[in-house]
């Protein structure tokens, strides 16, 4: 057991011994106010100059206080309080030397010497602070009154009074201290339970999802995927724009299968499997132009870089519902251009077309743009939509380092 500090970083401000340190700074100044008066009337009319010096004692032992004792008693500052103590125990034995009264300082000592030491310093020190206080007496015989047989038994019943005291003390300490860390404890247990909880909360709805898009959308594509081979069957050679169309049709229901059954087992895109952002971004706008006709550019600047899979994965999910709107609304539109900048602060994605734009209210009712902003504010990045320059829709995205 050890008395130690009020406080430690782990239950600063939380165990019930720190919130009564204000009361103790309030019995101190009671009791120097007390003793103040004493020293000026109640100590057998000292002389005018041992008064003074008394009061100058007392002034330096409250300074002292106020100085190093306040502040290491409201934090774990276990040097602070060797240093307050080193000044305090003296000045207090000279401030009895000067006026009996002063012995009512020691009142606030010996608690002091109990609360920011461990119990064997502790006890050092109330030894060293009984035995100053009896040097005194017996320096001071005839200011005192005291002889030696007696000193010696006021010094014991002061020694064991404060060694009681003092471990009473230490015991309170480190009962709030253990009450404390109990209490954060189970605050960090329920934090973990509730995090536990969210996890397999969301668990079973990313299995019940993989159940339904399993039993839905996959075998829905693989039913598209059947009815398109079969109508390219039965498609003329010459007629090569069915054909054309109907293979686009059969690659973008492969690639919605292959989403799908990566939703199912809970594995990234298939655009990001085995290969970059860039790539994938690239490779998106390059089936886009190969399928609008549109004149669709790509660019990267600044140094690629890895950035976390979810990050990835929004930037890929922002991508396509850019290009799915501008396939839907962005009437007019000649040029699409998709900028990938690396920068030392963080990644930017900027997607914009010269069309006639669209107005966000009319998006539908799938992803969207209020989709697009839930999933770059889940990781910490920002979207900007609005109109581009000269004329069309920018679709932006800024991901901080």
């Amino acid at each position: 057991m050890a008395g130690g500090s009020l406080t430690d970083p782990v239950d600063a401000g939380q165990d019930d011994w720190h919130r009564t340190v204000p009361g103790w700074h309030l019995a101190f100044a009671t009791l120097a106010v007390l003793t103040a008066g004493l020293v000026v009337t109640g100590d057998a009319g000292p002389p005018a100059a041992e008064r003074s010096t008394a009061l100058f004692v007392l002034v330096l032992l409250c300074g002292w206080y106020g100085a190093t004792g306040a502040r290491a008693l409201h934090r774990d500052h276990s040097r602070l309080g060797v240093v307050y103590l080193a000044g305090a125990v003296p000045l207090s034995a000279a401030l009895f030397a000067v006026a009996p009264s002063g012995a009512l300082m020691s009142f606030m000592l010996y608690p002091h010497i109990w609360a920011l030491l461990p119990l064997r310093r502790a006890i050092g020190a109330t030894v060293a602070s009984v035995l100053s206080m009896a040097v005194v007496m017996v320096v001071r015989g005839d200011a005192y009154g005291q002889d030696l047989p007696s000193v010696m038994v006021v010094a014991a019943v002061a020694l064991l009074a404060a060694l009681v005291l003092g471990l009473w003390i230490t015991r309170i300490i480190e009962q709030s201290r253990q009450r404390a860390r109990l209490v954060e404890e189970l605050a960090a247990t329920r934090a973990e339970l509730a995090e536990v909880s969210r996890e397999a909360g969301a668990l079973a709805e990313r299995e019940r999802l993989a159940r339904e898009i399993h039993d839905t959308l996959a075998q829905g594509f693989t039913s598209v995927l059947l009815l398109l081979e079969a109508a390219k069957a039965g498609t003329c050679e010459r007629d090569q724009a069915a054909r054309g169309h109907l293979d686009q049709a059969r690659r973008t229901a492969m690639d919605n299968l292959a989403e799908a059954r990566a939703l199912v087992a809970a594995l990234p895109p298939p655009q990001l499997r085995g290969a970059s952002l860039p790539d994938a971004l690239g490779g998106l706008i390059e089936r886009f132009e190969a399928e609008t006709a549109l004149d669709a550019a790509f660019t990267v600047t600044g140094t690629p870089r890895r950035l976390t899979p979810n990050e990835e994965v929004v930037l890929l999910r922002v991508t396509q519902e850019a290009l799915a709107n501008v396939r839907k609304h962005a009437s007019g539109a000649g040029r699409l251009e998709g900028v990938l900048a690396y920068g030392t602060e963080g990644v930017t994605l900027r997607i914009s077309d010269d069309g006639q734009g669209f107005d966000p209210g009319d998006a539908g009712t799938g992803f969207g743009i209020g989709g697009m902003r839930d999933r770059v504010t889940e990781v910490g990045g920002i979207l900007t939509f609005g109109p581009a320059r000269p004329a069309g829709t920018l679709v932006q995205v800024e991901l901080p380092s």
